[in-house]
């Protein structure tokens, strides 16, 4: 699952030349993070430091921001046949994630058009101080925009398709960790699953999950950390002996 999740955030950086091995790093320490702090907050450590690592800090934003808004995404393609299928009404997460990520690619799809003729009539037709306030910030959200592009851009599909992956992956994962402990794991326990995620509610197989995955992250962070001086240090010997 994770590394269809990993997939993902690579396909945003990848014009970022980050190299694979910074970047699985990056990707398992920051996610070890997010692991154990609780409301998502850890993504604010994921900001900071791909935002380190490409020296940008709007990519580092934008980035975890992508990343979600796509993440959300597939998740709705999971969720909205689920509920009209299974449950026969969509659920009230469901409808208030499928809100945001209209709104947001609502937002996103009208910044070019809407900036060519603001930025026309402001141009032509005012002339005063907030006139020139307005251009300013104008050119901020055109600045982000462009960011935002520049992540995306050719790369859409194979995002969304790694995000579908991801979820199909937990949802086989979730399934098998209740086989192993002897417990149903039924369509609709996965829907109380994913309330409890964004919900902060109760759910024993969230907490276990979530207790085995950071466990396994932080002996990869630790592993991944031992490998990667030695690798640094044979490199500074085979300088050395040259």
């Amino acid at each position: 699952m994770h590394l269809f999740k990993m997939a993902r955030l690579y396909l945003v950086l990848m014009e970022h030349k980050i190299s694979f091995g910074r970047f699985v790093l990056l990707y398992i320490r920051t996610t070890f993070i997010n692991l154990i702090i609780p409301f998502k907050l850890g993504e604010v450590y994921r900001v900071e430091e791909i935002a380190r690592e490409t020296r940008v800090w709007q990519v580092g934003v934008l980035s975890v921001l992508v990343d979600r808004y796509f993440d959300l995404t597939a998740l709705l393609i999971l969720l909205v046949p689920f509920d009209l299928f299974y449950r026969k009404a969509l659920s009230p997460i469901t409808i208030v994630l499928l809100v945001g990520v209209l709104i947001l690619a609502l937002l996103y799809l009208a910044i070019p058009s809407s900036y060519a003729y603001m930025n026309h009539y402001l141009i032509v037709k005012k002339s005063s101080a907030r006139s020139m306030a307005a251009l300013r910030g104008l050119d901020v959200v055109k600045k982000w925009y462009d960011f935002t592009k520049n992540l995306v851009t050719g790369r859409y599909a194979m995002i969304v398709f790694a995000s579908l992956l991801g979820w199909a992956s937990e949802l086989v994962t979730l399934k098998a960790l209740a086989t192993v402990s002897k417990d149903n794991f039924a369509l609709g326990d996965f829907a109380s699953y994913i309330e409890a995620i964004f919900m902060n509610g109760d759910s024993l197989i969230l907490s276990t999950y979530t207790g085995i995955t950071a466990t396994a992250f932080l002996v990869l962070t630790i592993l991944g950390y031992v490998l990667y001086f030695i690798v640094k240090g044979c490199k500074k010997a085979g300088k050395g002996n040259l």
